[in-house]
């Protein structure tokens, strides 16, 4: 019997045939199945398979398969359905709900940030299902959409002309009490140098561009002030206008916690953790034969991902802050909101979750900085981040309403030394006796590497002299009272 994987490659097999039909503008390559309730095949096509312009679903529903009952049907759809196409014709998901389909697998969301979204928010509307296709598939139809991709991700904004169904739009809220003047000339200029926009700050230029691109917005009475995505990315103290902006960063160590709250401007996050964590992150020394190399306890590239999907994504609505602590034995990441449906914990735990954003503007600004990867790899490359150092993978958590995110750190013994995997392979075992007695105990002497291991003087001095000059130990003190510790104790 095929399985739900099969009918996912079937899609994107039928997605690589695609025909466009814009010789000025990019169109996506979109291939779509439909799977009876007892799993047979019922049909599959490709955007343009019929006809210039036709979308696979409607190819599918209407044309091939307008005289069969769909009722509970599967199906499976590179990308999200669309929600709006101009009169006289119907979206892509209307017809999937009007012919009572139950169940629909998405390869990749709507680039478009407007619409992003839009499509899933309004299937689930109305009770049907949706999954998302495996993360690896995900990945090959957004390369295969690159072009796709990269126009909407240049694009400022595409204008909806009809209202329509979706998820809650509040980061393109106005906030009406904040007005131009609450934006940070530096977190602006930051915004216009990484994006080569070349406008002057301020400038009647910039805030037309701003405004297409969904981060300023009209008033009632036609004031241009921030929308929340430009508050939380721009202004100068969003904490003050917006309380929930604020990010609560707290580091617990000794017995004795050190604070350091961000209230600025999400331009300037990734400068202000970075700072925070260098200052407050235990740092090791790894031995690796020759040579000592300094470590932080967790990678950098795990922390930045871990807290900005946390900023980024998170439910603005509540008044919740997210919440970043570096405990003892563990980094855990809070953010207010939990997950967006229809992503499950079972996906995200299996790193098999697609690039899905509450906040879809907010995440596309942070992208084009270049500071998250918004194409559906974040999670694996946080874990291998975390392998590459030995430690444990993230964990995945929803806990009273936040989504929680936890690297967890190394045993926490009392040294900062770390052996290069394999080094005390390369030992003889009387020196890597010295070295996990050292790992314990802190420090030896060649009197008790003699009574420890009942060897006589010469030959501890002889394996003491070795493990100098492979940089694993330095002397402490002179004489007989020379005792050995571990190299950047």
């Amino acid at each position: 019997m095929t399985t739900s994987r099969q009918f996912m490659e079937i899609a994107v097999e039928e997605m690589l045939q695609s025909r466009s039909e814009h010789a000025n503008k990019v169109d996506p390559l979109v291939g779509a199945v439909l799977v009876s309730v007892e799993g047979k095949e019922l049909g599959r096509a490709f955007r343009g398979k019929l006809r210039e312009g036709d979308h696979a679903e409607y190819t599918l529903i209407e044309r091939f398969l307008h005289d069969k009952s769909l009722e509970g049907a599967s199906l499976y759809v590179t990308l999200e359905p669309c929600t709006w196409r101009r009169p006289p014709k119907t979206p892509c998901a209307k017809h999937v709900v009007s012919s009572r389909i139950g169940r629909v697998f998405i390869g990749m969301t709507d680039p478009n940030p407007d619409i992003c979204g839009r499509g899933i928010q309004y299937l689930l509307n109305h009770d049907v299902e949706v999954q998302f296709f495996d993360s690896d598939l995900g990945t090959r139809i957004r390369e295969e959409n690159r072009e796709f991709i990269a126009y909407y991700e240049s694009a400022e904004r595409e204008v909806i002309e009809e209202p329509f169904e979706g998820p809650s739009r509040q980061e393109q809220e106005v906030i009406e009490r904040a007005g131009l003047d609450a934006l940070s000339t530096d977190a602006l200029e930051r915004y216009v140098e990484a994006r080569q926009l070349g406008l002057c700050v301020p400038s009647e230029e910039l805030w037309g561009h701003l405004e297409r691109a969904g981060y300023l917005g009209r008033t009632t009475g036609g004031e241009l002030v921030p929308t929340l995505a430009g508050v939380v990315l721009f202004a100068e103290q969003p904490a003050e206008i917006l309380p929930q902006c604020r990010v609560s960063i707290e580091a617990r160590k000794g017995g004795r916690t050190v604070a350091g709250d961000f209230e600025g401007p999400l331009m300037s996050f990734r400068d202000h953790l970075d700072a925070f964590f260098a200052d407050n992150v235990r740092r090791f020394v790894e031995i690796r034969k020759l040579d000592r190399v300094e470590e932080a306890e967790y990678p950098l590239e795990a922390i930045r991902e871990a807290a900005f999907n946390a900023v980024v994504h998170r439910d603005y609505q509540a008044g919740a802050r997210v919440h970043i602590v570096l405990g003892e034995t563990s980094l855990e990441v809070r953010s207010p909101g939990g997950l967006l449906k229809p992503l499950s914990l079972t996906r995200v735990r299996s790193f098999n979750a697609p690039p899905y954003s509450r906040n879809p503007h907010i995440a596309l600004a942070v992208q084009r900085m270049g500071w998250i990867e918004e194409k559906g790899s974040g999670l694996a490359r946080m874990r291998e981040a975390m392998l590459g150092r030995r430690l444990r993978p993230p964990t995945f958590d929803v806990k009273v309403g936040y989504f929680v995110v936890t690297l967890p750190g190394e045993d926490q013994a009392w040294h900062n030394v770390r052996l290069e995997p394999g080094l005390l392979g390369g030992l003889e075992p009387i020196q890597r006796q010295i070295v996990e007695h050292l790992l314990e105990a802190g420090e030896i002497a060649t009197r008790d590497c003699m009574e420890l291991f009942g060897i006589t003087d010469g030959t501890a001095r002889s394996h003491l002299r070795q493990l100098r000059e492979l940089g694993i130990i330095v002397p402490k003190g002179s004489g007989p009272r020379t005792r050995y510790v571990l190299s950047g104790t």
